[in-house]
């Protein structure tokens, strides 16, 4: 018999709701050994995502018994009664003493000596209290450092949505580096500290020179405008210079557009051949190429007439007269939609040659103390290239084409698949030994589906990693799976090796969803038989068989609890009596 890596025995737990205590999950058992790929399939609300999330500590409900080990040691942490008491009350004593603290501190207004010998005692009162606390919370402070190890390092978790899991702030680089640098797993950086720290010292000035090279229009015009405002002010006529700037300020975008749009008319002649056209609009980058061309008039425009957020009736006229002009216009964004702008800038400079030449100087320096801090301080973070290269293998790991450019990517420049794919990476940069994927293929197409599941089996065999897969498709359970749990209602109703579940169902309910899997030997036009009702909601789940309940039989079944008995060698199955009497005639 194979070595148990995951082991989770009596497991019941339940959520605090308003309406009362709600139990998820009532006496689970199975066991994950190494290298092997356990199925646990259930229809929605059968606790398969409360069990993963209870094993790796990241469930809020509370655990009432049952152990969870992971290579014999207990992932569980139950404090004592005495011990949770007095952190209880410890935290009721903070919270009163910061109210009377508030209410001291608004009392000195009226009686300062009062008021602050409330305030004091009351501050006192609270760091006593949570001293007290702290301490008795010694040992759950250390499973959770003990938890926060397992968890990517030994036990990786593979949630239901990438695009929920996978933070949109963060790129693919980061997101990963994290959990290596997490667990240390991130190889030797190739810069040295010391030059890192010298490159992000120098970072604002090389920001700058950068920004000047890229955008030398932008950067005059900003620099104009801040030395015309200095010599306004320095000069002393600062305020004339309020009555005619913004008629100067409004002129320039004004003049650039229809510069622009002369230089579009003399680019766009009639004189052009079709070739040089195509070349022209290609290189503003539409994607039209020689065989999308209207060969007969020589226009790439058709496409054009109903494209495009057009904003004021100009554009209209423009794009119905002259759409060379137009195209140039919307593809380098010249149009007359700058005057906003132009008059934010204008309000702005109004506001500087308003203000105090002082209180102008002033919040320039203080900008500058702000933002040099933080241009530096993220240079710093920056990615060293050992590690985005480490980053880029990860990648290639899982198949994802074109490493390079996605570990730049945001989660939302990412498909369905290229997500599961990262967060499947991300799981796997540390090696664990255990990998839960809930659902992994939920959501994707079936050809994305089977490469997911090659690439987890793949996994599997070049890693040894163990995998529990919870899904609700038959069809993947019997093409990736081991072994197979099967759980109703919170609770492990069958139990066994894939061969023997598929070919000897025992229990109703697993035999209810084999028959609602479609089946290439189905006749034309048959209904697909569906099992009846749906599982009860958690709070008025019965004491005995809880497929009885949904089925509404009556009797004995549903106030007493079936026992799990070993039908044939690792066959284990409810023994509810109408349960097991029930035929596969019953479902086809």
């Amino acid at each position: 018999m194979s070595e148990s890596l995951l082991e989770i025995s009596g497991l019941r737990v339940h959520f605090d709701t308003l309406d009362g205590q709600v139990e998820a999950l009532n006496s689970v058992d199975f066991q994950v050994t190494k290298q092997q790929i356990m199925g646990l399939v259930g229809e929605s609300g059968c606790g398969k995502s409360v069990t993963s999330l209870v094993t790796i500590g990241l469930a809020t409900c509370e655990v009432d018994e049952g152990s969870v080990k992971y290579e014999g040691k207990e992932l569980l942490f139950r404090d004592s009664e005495s011990n949770t008491k007095i952190k209880k009350i410890s935290g009721r004593i903070v919270v009163i003493s910061i109210l009377l603290s508030i209410f001291g501190l608004l009392w000195t207004l009226i009686d300062p000596i009062q008021g602050r010998n409330i305030l004091l005692g009351s501050l006192t009162v609270s760091t006593v209290s949570w001293l007290v606390g702290f301490f008795f919370s010694k040992d759950s402070r250390t499973h959770e450092k003990f938890m926060r190890w397992v968890r990517g390092n030994e036990i990786s978790m593979i949630f239901q949505e990438p695009m929920t899991a996978l933070n949109p702030l963060y790129s693919v680089e980061k997101q990963i580096s994290e959990v290596m640098r997490e667990h240390d797993r991130l190889v030797e950086p190739e810069t040295p500290t010391i030059n890192r720290i010298g490159e992000a010292i120098f970072s604002p000035f090389s920001l700058i020179y950068r920004t000047v090279v890229s955008k030398p229009q932008s950067a005059a015009i900003f620099l104009s405008t801040a030395a015309f405002v200095i010599l306004a002010h320095s000069r002393g006529f600062a305020e004339e210079a309020q009555s005619w700037s913004p008629s100067l300020i409004l002129a320039v975008p004004i003049l650039y557009s229809f510069s622009q749009i002369s230089k579009a008319r003399s680019l766009f002649t009639e004189e052009m051949t079709l070739e040089e056209r195509v070349s022209m609009e290609t290189s503003f980058g539409s994607g039209f190429s020689m065989d999308r061309v209207d060969t007969t008039t020589g226009s790439v425009f058709s496409e054009y007439r109903n494209m495009g957020t057009v904003t004021s009736g100009y554009e209209v006229w423009l794009r119905n007269q002259n759409p060379y002009v137009w195209l140039f216009m919307h593809r380098f964004g010249v149009s007359l939609q700058g005057i906003p702008v132009a008059l934010a800038v204008t309000i702005v400079v109004f506001l500087m040659l308003w203000m105090p030449f002082s209180a102008l100087m002033g919040m320039a320096v203080i900008s500058t103390l702000l933002v040099l801090p933080i241009v530096i301080w993220l240079d710093f973070l920056k990615l060293d290239p050992a590690h985005s290269r480490q980053v880029q293998e990860i990648l290639e790991d899982v198949r994802i084409p074109n490493p390079e450019a996605v570990v730049k990517m945001y989660p939302h420049e990412l498909s369905g698949g290229m997500r599961q794919r990262v967060m499947i990476g991300m799981m796997m940069s540390c090696e664990p030994k255990l990998l839960i994927a809930d659902e992994p293929t939920t959501a994707l197409d079936v050809t994305i589906q089977a490469q997911i599941l090659k690439l987890m089996r793949d996994l599997r065999d070049e890693k040894g990693t163990s995998i529990l897969l919870i899904t609700h498709d038959l069809g993947v359970i019997a093409e990736m799976c081991d072994d197979v749990t099967v759980m109703y209602a919170g609770r492990v109703v069958e139990r066994a090796p894939v061969n023997e579940l598929f070919a000897n169902p025992l229990h109703a309910y697993t035999r209810g969803l084999m028959a609602c899997t479609p089946n290439i030997a189905s006749t034309r036009k048959s209904v697909l038989p569906a099992i009846p009702g749906q599982v009860a909601n958690p709070s008025d789940f019965v004491s005995g068989c809880r497929f009885c309940q949904r089925m509404e039989r009556q009797g004995a079944t549903l106030t007493r609890r079936p026992e799990m008995i070993e039908a044939s060698p690792g066959h284990w199955v409810e023994t509810c009596t109408i349960c097991m009497d029930e035929t596969k005639d019953k479902w086809e």
